[in-house]
């Protein structure tokens, strides 16, 4: 399911033409498929926690959700590195931030 941005004030997102969603679900917002998670339904409308920032980001965008909720994949692998509560290694970001 699609619906549209209505309203951006920082790191929550409003949205539009939603109202097949859940609580929780996990959305993809914006053509930058931004993470963010459902917190908040109101009708047709659902406020969205994005996880990620939304520089860039603006009414009339589009918003779809994977029907899932927030997960984390658990692996050996875990144990050796530190993640973002989104799963992202932060060793990557640092060397991202580094370079800017």
């Amino acid at each position: 399911m699609q619906g549209t941005i209505i309203k951006v004030s920082g790191p929550l997102i409003v949205a539009g033409g939603m109202a097949d969603v859940q609580m929780y679900d996990v959305v993809r917002v914006s053509e930058k498929h931004l993470i963010g998670e459902v917190i908040e339904l109101r009708g047709d409308k659902a406020s969205i926690q994005v996880y990620e920032e939304t520089g860039g980001i603006g009414p009339g965008e589009p918003v779809e959700t994977t029907g899932a909720p927030l997960s984390g994949e658990l692996a050996p692998g875990l144990i050796e590195s530190v993640y973002d509560g989104i799963q992202h290694p932060l060793s990557r970001r640092a060397r991202v931030a580094h370079r800017a």
